[in-house]
């Protein structure tokens, strides 16, 4: 922990910036307890000012001490909300420019954690509050190496459970014989299991117009029959029963049967495009060593897309960070739903994911994306070219 105080002073120093405040109450900003690593009770609000320069200062409330015994830094102890205010403006005078879990006009809801009385709060101790959303992806969206090669070993696993789904579907579809998009999901859990691999929620599996729902979970009750001439998207998401592990996500289509319908293969083409050029944006940024925002990655996929005519058909950005959560705290490939300026930094990851949503089918092809310092690799292979034509 003393380490990381250390790294986080350093990028402060950077940054011109005067310190980071994390806050919590209730676990609404995760961030802060997982950078602190907090064990215990936590019921009440708290703060950790790291400095620019300095030892770290906590506000902890007097029932909950022992959560914090092992945290380094000067504690001040409140019981009353007055105490504790009067504890915050001690800690942060002399203090300009501050960091917290906030983001202007909510741009990144991923970061803006902090509730908008207790920056009120803050406020009145007379500093500015910058956003954390750099920090935070540098403290807790980059990988180790440990953390990319058990995330390769998961994509590998997904593109085996995707070929044994896409086996399944096109032997039943062979025979005649009934399947449903439920059956398909519940198939890929029972990989999970097998492979011992961890996910947040269930599996996608959907056919023709169920793929335009980005979100469709087909359940026992509700669940489409899978049969000729049908267009079938997977979409699946796990990760390796380890701690620390980070997902792989990957979403591939496939048709039943021996040739895929040319409005089809053309939708494809179109997102194969784009996804194609959203990576080779960032690989050439990385390669010349110039920065690369979120928000442009997101621009090239979508620029495409709607050059192509199905702008409205698209209707989420582009991609997603990636990390022990499918949803990382990382920067999203995002101009659409979020305006994400962050910058792609060596060692964050994340999907690039474009979809195509008609009334009468969906297609969307997913991929993962790592950045090195000075290239970026595509981690999910192989990478989908075309709709697979499932010939039984």
């Amino acid at each position: 922990m003393e380490q990381r105080i250390t790294e986080v002073q350093q990028f402060l120093a950077a940054e011109k910036l005067d310190g980071w405040l994390l806050f919590d109450f209730h676990g609404l900003n995760p961030i802060a307890g997982e950078f602190l690593q907090l064990k215990g009770m936590q019921t009440r609000r708290w703060f950790y000012w790291i400095p620019a320069q300095g030892k770290p200062h906590k506000i902890t409330h007097a029932i909950e001490q022992g959560t914090f015994v092992d945290t380094p830094g000067v504690n001040h102890i409140y019981s009353s909300w007055q105490e504790m205010e009067s504890h915050l403006g001690t800690i942060l005078a002399g203090a300009k420019t501050i960091a917290m879990e906030y983001s202007p006009e909510g741009a990144i809801p991923y970061v803006s954690r902090v509730d908008g009385g207790t920056l009120e709060i803050v406020r009145k101790c007379g500093v500015t509050i910058a956003s954390s959303a750099d920090l935070v992806q540098y403290f807790q969206a980059r990988w180790s190496d440990e953390q990319l090669a058990g995330h390769r070993r998961a994509a590998q696993a997904l593109a085996e459970i995707k070929d044994l789904a896409f086996r399944k579907i096109a032997a039943y579809v062979a025979q005649g014989k009934p399947l449903s998009e439920y059956d398909i999901q519940q198939l890929i859990l029972q990989q999970y299991a097998d492979r011992k691999l961890l996910t947040e929620h269930v599996p996608i599996c959907a056919v023709n117009a169920n793929a335009s729902n980005p979100h469709y979970e087909p359940t026992e009750a509700h669940s489409a029959p899978i049969t000729s001439g049908d267009l079938v998207l997977i979409d699946i998401w796990a990760r390796l029963d380890l701690p620390g592990a980070v997902f792989a996500d990957i979403t591939w289509m496939a048709y039943c049967g021996s040739t895929v319908p040319a409005k089809m293969a053309e939708v494809f083409a179109v997102l194969k495009n784009a996804r194609d050029s959203a990576v080779e944006l960032v690989n050439k940024r990385l390669i010349e060593g110039r920065p690369v925002y979120g928000y442009e990655v997101d621009d090239i996929a979508r620029g495409i897309i709607t050059e192509a005519g199905y702008g409205k058909y698209f209707t989420h950005r582009t991609g997603h960070s990636i990390g022990a959560s499918c949803h990382g705290n990382g920067v999203n490939i995002d101009n659409l739903e979020t305006r994400d300026r962050r910058r792609i930094i060596p060692g964050v990851a994340f999907s690039i994911e474009p979809g195509i949503y008609l009334p009468e089918f969906g297609v969307r092809t997913e991929i993962d994306v790592f950045a090195h310092e000075n290239k970026a690799e595509v981690t999910t292979q192989p990478v989908q070219q075309e709709i697979v034509a499932l010939k039984g």
